[in-house]
């Protein structure tokens, strides 16, 4: 029987035993059953499951059976308060004497799968299928070593044949032995614009050739650059089909599957853990962290990691999330890396020149009726046209001021889809000469995003494409050479993925080197100063030899040298008072369409309601979610294509925002507007969120049964009671029922306990 794809999603809370009850072995088994269901199997069909089977060391609690009704999986099942590893010998013993290849450890709460010919028993979310497992038992025959399959001499890409440059060969090399020496995680630090992902298509390919993987899960942050990665899978892994998942039902012929973070996660407990081999995330620094950690967690699959700019927070840290922390010398690892400078020196990257233009407003802000707002608070709270009018006659003057008559494509990063909006008006007024289709906006609300970005990239006009979040990272865009900074930030990893945006080099226009117009203090607060080889005018205005790693920092030059660059790159725009000055706009709002209007957030959800209960008279998609039907991928696609119109812009980004529901879709929306389905409360939406969190983190330990049940009730603790923890917790009745701190520092010494404690409240124990 081949077991669907997708089933209905169900929230598991950890049991804790009744008060004074213990909990046996055939009370974990009640668990079992229900998680084998779960996990496609029919229990009730011998023929796939034998409880209390003969072995000739005794009996099996559990012999899951191939299609061909031959032994493929023991389960051997223990008490609650029972560790299931314990059992591994006793287990081990009904496997080789039933010629079965694969085990199972579980007390009815934790699962540990050993796949015992190769590698240790490993902690699992869910049990696997019967077709995971036969799957794996295939590939245990068939594959070869990965380092057996040559490294393409060339590949085609985009209409035509390249060569793997030496770096990216230096990469897949070092994967090979990370996984021959069996890390299973791997995190590649690659520059934005050196091939992360054309890397990872190639050796997904080798890792396909050596029977290593057989399903692939691509994650990435946005559904556009899930499409522009299945534009390059396209060619280089032409014989192994890619689909974007968008939501709903999704056939089961793909050897990848490419999804967003909130897609897949919405859609976690139809996936076994079993099933994908390999779970690729794409720009590893966003989104993997908090509730999203448990789409990485619940895969037993080699992951990796792709990232320009790791993070090393305590609770984001990209590191550890690969195992690439080395906790003694408190500093990240990576499998590889290969940074902007080395690119830049190499010739792989094109260098960058910045130019700074502060003004009074960026530098201090300014007050507004009795009340100061600071730089930050430019365009998020109040709007002041006159500054974003001074930008873009500036812009014209710099570029002017090149003197080669050139007009360059262009990024301007903005802040609110108003900001983005006036922008582009400022802009085009700037260049009259060029009727209104100098700058256009691309943003969530566009009608078609991928279109826009395809029209800025190939044809020559728009030469400025106009910005909030959609060009920020990730998209692949080597004709810009200018990126304008208006948008402040003070996350170093979003500015370099911002700068990221012009780093690629472009044959077609001799692009060598791009430049950074800074309007908002950025670089000057990351101390980023200009790196260029390429730059004549650098070198002839200063005399500094650009390319050598002793003025990165500028701390080998002269004072005249400084001097030099300083008058380069620090030019003054003088500022005009701020008397064309916006009323304050407050952050109650959401911001929809190209000129970003403010609708207020309840009445955005009651006209989507409206919206959709009407086009459910009319529009058959609609209609089949109304009768209870779920939807394909490719019909939540264009379903999400046709609510993404004037005059609300309904799409997963402003629904996200208008509800205050960060991981929702747009067929929980939709169900939630024809009442089929109610969206979480905020008590909820913690709830989950911290059991999920939990899991996850728990998969990451090596604890025993009994330390796991102790942790899991100071986490019911904390759902209860909402405060971070500490020691005090285990003077609490419902631990001292189990005997107090005293039996606590039996399970765990006291450095052990405060750090177990300490990681509680840093990466699960957060209010947001």
């Amino acid at each position: 029987m081949e077991e669907p794809l997708y089933k209905p999603r169900e929230v598991e809370i950890g049991v804790t035993p009744p008060k004074g009850q213990v909990l046996r072995e055939t009370d974990s088994r009640i668990l079992i059953d229900r998680k084998l269901r779960e996990a496609f199997w029919n229990i009730e069909d011998k023929n796939q499951v034998s409880t209390e089977a003969e072995a000739a060391k005794g009996r099996a609690d559990y012999i899951l059976r191939d299609s061909r009704g031959r032994s493929i999986a023991i389960i051997e099942a223990k008490r609650f308060s029972v560790d299931p590893v314990a059992a591994k010998q006793q287990a081990l013993e009904y496997a080789e004497a039933t010629n079965t290849d694969f085990i199972f450890l579980s007390n009815g709460e934790d699962i540990y799968f050993w796949d015992y010919k190769y590698r240790p028993e490993q902690k699992v979310a869910t049990f696997f299928s019967q077709r995971d497992l036969e799957k794996l038992q295939t590939q245990r025959l068939e594959q070869k070593p990965v380092s057996a399959i040559p490294i393409p001499e060339k590949y085609f890409k985009g209409g035509e044949w390249r060569e793997p440059r030496q770096y990216q060969k230096e990469a897949m090399i070092v994967m090979d032995k990370s996984l021959e020496n069996g890390k299973r995680k791997m995190l590649l630090l690659m520059a934005t614009g050196t091939g992360k992902t054309d890397t990872v298509a190639l050796y997904l390919k080798r890792l396909f050739e050596a029977g290593v993987a057989r399903r692939v899960l691509f994650l990435v942050d946005r559904i556009d650059l899930g499409q522009q990665a299945q534009d390059a899978f396209g060619d280089i892994l032409a014989d192994y089909p890619s689909k974007l998942l968008y939501g709903g039902r999704e056939s089961d012929e793909s050897s990848i599957i490419i999804s967003t973070l909130p897609t897949i996660y919405s859609q976690l407990s139809n996936f076994t853990s079993g099933y994908f081999d390999v779970v690729v995330s794409d720009e590893a620094h966003r989104g993997i962290y908090g509730i999203y950690n448990a789409v990485l967690s619940h895969f037993d699959a080699i992951r990796i990691g792709l990232t320009a700019t790791p993070s090393i927070l305590i609770n984001h840290n990209t590191y550890k999330l690969f195992d690439c922390w080395d906790e003694r010398k408190e500093r990240g690892e990576p499998t590889f890396t290969y940074g902007i400078r080395r690119g830049i020196k190499e010739g792989y990257l094109a260098g960058y020149d910045i130019v700074r233009i502060e003004t009074k407003l960026s530098l201090e802000g300014v007050e507004y009726e009795n009340e100061d707002y600071n730089p930050e608070d430019l365009e998020r709270r109040i709007n002041i046209p006159a500054r974003n009018e001074q930008i873009a006659k500036a812009y014209r003057q710099e570029e002017e001021s090149r003197g080669d008559g050139k007009l360059r494509k262009a990024i301007v990063f903005a802040v609110t889809k108003r900001h983005a909006a006036q922008l582009a008006y400022y802009l085009n007024q700037a260049f009259p000469e060029h009727n209104g289709r100098f700058a256009e906006v691309i943003t969530s609300d566009t009608q078609d995003p991928r279109a826009a970005i395809r029209k800025f990239k190939l044809e020559g006009f728009p030469k400025v494409a106009v910005s909030v979040g959609m060009l920020d990272t990730g998209i692949d865009a080597p004709m810009v050479e200018n990126l304008v900074m208006v948008r402040p930030t003070r996350s170093a990893i979003l500015y370099q993925q911002m700068r990221g945006r012009g780093s690629r080099l472009d044959r077609s226009i001799s692009k060598t080197s791009f430049r950074i117009y800074d309007f908002a203090g950025v670089t000057a607060y990351f101390n980023d100063e200009s790196y260029n080889p390429y730059s004549n005018i650098l070198k002839a205005r200063t005399g500094i030899p650009w390319g050598t790693e002793e003025t990165d920092d500028l701390e080998d030059l002269t004072d005249e040298q400084k001097e030099a660059v300083q008058k380069l790159q620090f030019v003054q725009v003088p500022e005009s008072a701020p008397e064309n000055v916006d009323s304050v706009v407050q952050r109650t709002y959401v911001e929809v369409g190209p000129e970003g209007e403010s609708i207020d957030a309840d009445e955005y959800q009651t006209a989507w309601e409206k919206e959709v209960q009407e086009l459910a008279q009319t529009e058959p998609l609609i209609s089949k979610v109304k009768e209870g039907q779920e939807l394909t991928s490719d019909e939540t696609a264009y379903l999400g294509e046709k609510l993404n119109s004037p005059k609300f812009y309904f799409n997963e980004a402003n629904l996200r925002e208008a509800y205050g529901y960060p991981p929702g879709t747009l067929n929980q929306f939709i169900r939630t507007a024809l009442d089929i389905e109610e969206l979480p409360t905020e008590e909820q939406l913690l709830e989950n969120r911290v059991n999920d969190l939990f899991e996850s983190w728990l998969l990451e330990k090596n604890l025993s049964a009994e330390q796991t049940k102790l942790l899991r009730l100071v986490k019911e603790q904390y759902i209860a009671n909402k405060e971070r923890v500490d020691v005090s917790i285990f003077t609490e009745p419902v631990f001292q029922y189990f005997g107090g701190l005293n039996h606590v520092l039996t399970l765990f010494d006291a450095d052990e306990l405060k750090k177990m404690l300490q990681e509680l409240n840093q990466r699960i124990f957060v209010q947001r």
